[in-house]
C-alpha cells in the first residue's frame, strides 16, 4: 500500500512539474503532426452568439489503452506558466476508439490560449495541445458525418452530410469555387504568389440548417455563411475517394512536382494514364527497378499524410507546410509563439517559420516565411529523393 501511494505522489508531481508549469512558446508539438504519437486530441471552437462551444475528440493508439490526466487551462499568454482551469480536471481511461465530448464558455473580451495537457498516468508522459480562443473568430457552424462532427478539413464527394448553423433551422448559403490553386513555389523563392483575402464564388446556393449536401459532383473549396456579406463561416473542401491518397496516374503528376524538372513533369502529364509511359519516366529518374518502388511508395505516403494534416481550402500537399512535410518529413520540434510556427529538423540542420494568414476560407492557414538560404539543402534533399534515400 506504501509503495503504491508514494508512487501515485511522484506520478502526481511529475505531472505538476513536467506539464502544467511549462510555457506554451517553451513546448514541442512535434506529436501534433506524428501519426504515431501515443495520443491524439482535436478541438474546435465555433464562435455563438455570446459564447464559444469548444469540440474534441481524443485516443490513445496504445494497443492496450492506458489511464490519462486531462487538464484544460485558459492562458492569457504563451509565456504564462500556469493557467487557471476552465472546466474541472478529469482521468480517461483511453483506447483506440474516440471519445468525444464539448464545452461552452462566455466569449471573450481580448484573445486567449485555450491549452490541453494529457498525461499517462502510468508513465507521466505529457501532450500538450492549444487553440487561440478570439471573439472574432470566424468559425460559426460544422458538418456532420452520421449524426456526429465531422473533424478532416475535407469531405469526400461520395458521401453525404448535413450542415449546421445557428440558429437550427435558419439559412445557410453556399458558395461554391472551383480555383485550382496553385502549386507553393520551393522555400528559397521569396517572392511567393499570395492568395486574395476574398474570392469570387463560381456558383451559390442555400440549405437550412441542418440541412442535408452531397453527394457532390463538382469537387473544390465551398463556404458555408449565414450572411454572406460578413467574415464569419466554415469552409471545407470536397474530393473524390481514395483522398487523402491518389490512385490515379493523372494525380501523381502533380505532387511530383516538387522533385522533377520541368521536363521530367512534362513528360509525366503526356503520359497520361498510360502506366509503361508513367514508369518510364520514374525509372530514368532512380535508375534501378527496386529504387523506384521504394520512391514512389514512401514518397505518396508523405503525400498522404501531408493531405491529412493541411488540406484547407486546397490539398494539403499544395500548402507550405505539406510542402515541408512532403520533401523533409515529421518535424524534430514544432514551437509556437505568437503568430508563428517554427519546425526544427537535426538532420538537415535546418529550421522552417510559418506565419499565421488564416482567414474565413479556413482560419488555421499558415504560410512560409521564405528564405534564400533554404536553397542548399532543398536541393540536397532532392537529391536524396531521387536516389530513393527515404
Amino acid at each position: 500500500m506504501y509503495k503504491r501511494l508514494t508512487l501515485a505522489l511522484l506520478t502526481f508531481f511529475l505531472v505538476r512539474a513536467d506539464s502544467f508549469g511549462q510555457a506554451v512558446n517553451n513546448l514541442n508539438f512535434s506529436h501534433w503532426y506524428d501519426p504515431l504519437a501515443e495520443v491524439v486530441l482535436q478541438m474546435d471552437p465555433v464562435v455563438r452568439a455570446d459564447s464559444i462551444e469548444v469540440f474534441y475528440r481524443l485516443r490513445t493508439n496504445l494497443a492496450s489503452g492506458a489511464r490519462y490526466l486531462i487538464k484544460w487551462e485558459k492562458r492569457d499568454s504563451y509565456a504564462q506558466r500556469q493557467g487557471t482551469l476552465v472546466i474541472p480536471q478529469d482521468t480517461l481511461a483511453l483506447g483506440q476508439s474516440w471519445v468525444q465530448g464539448r464545452f461552452v464558455f462566455a466569449k471573450p473580451s481580448k484573445p486567449w490560449l485555450l491549452v490541453a495537457s494529457l498525461v499517462n498516468l502510468a508513465s507521466g508522459k505529457t501532450w500538450p495541445f492549444f487553440r487561440q480562443i478570439e471573439s472574432h473568430f470566424p468559425v460559426n457552424g460544422y458538418v456532420e458525418f452520421y449524426g456526429s462532427r465531422q473533424w478532416d478539413s475535407y469531405l469526400l464527394a461520395e458521401n453525404t452530410y448535413h450542415l449546421r448553423g445557428s440558429p437550427a433551422g435558419g439559412t445557410l448559403f453556399v458558395s461554391y469555387y472551383k480555383d485550382n490553386f496553385p502549386t507553393p513555389s520551393p522555400p528559397f523563392v521569396v517572392k511567393e504568389v499570395k492568395m486574395d483575402r476574398f474570392l469570387f464564388p463560381d456558383s451559390v446556393f442555400s440549405v437550412v440548417s441542418g440541412g442535408r449536401v452531397g453527394p457532390f459532383v463538382r469537387e473544390g473549396l465551398y463556404l458555408v455563411q449565414e450572411d454572406t456579406a460578413s467574415q464569419q463561416g466554415y469552409s471545407f473542401y470536397v474530393k473524390r475517394a481514395p483522398y487523402p491518397k491518389y490512385n490515379k496516374l493523372a494525380d501523381l503528376k502533380g505532387p511530383l512536382l516538387f522533385v522533377t524538372t520541368q521536363e521530367e513533369n512534362d513528360a509525366l502529364g503526356k503520359a497520361g494514364e498510360d502506366k509503361a509511359k508513367f514508369d518510364k519516366v520514374i525509372l530514368d529518374i532512380t535508375k534501378d527497378t527496386d529504387r523506384a518502388r521504394t520512391f514512389m511508395r514512401n514518397y505518396f505516403k508523405r503525400i498522404e499524410f501531408a493531405n491529412f494534416y493541411f488540406t484547407s481550402f486546397k490539398e494539403g500537399w499544395k500548402t507550405d507546410r505539406g510542402m515541408i512535410f512532403t520533401i523533409f518529413g515529421r518535424p524534430d520540434e514544432v514551437q509556437v509563439d505568437g503568430g508563428y510556427e517554427v519546425w526544427i529538423y537535426k538532420n538537415p540542420k535546418q529550421s522552417f517559420s510559418f506565419a499565421r494568414a488564416g482567414s474565413v476560407y479556413h482560419p488555421d492557414h499558415s504560410v512560409l516565411v521564405r528564405q534564400k538560404g533554404y536553397t542548399e539543402n532543398w536541393y540536397m534533399t532532392i537529391d536524396l529523393w531521387r536516389k530513393s534515400r527515404f
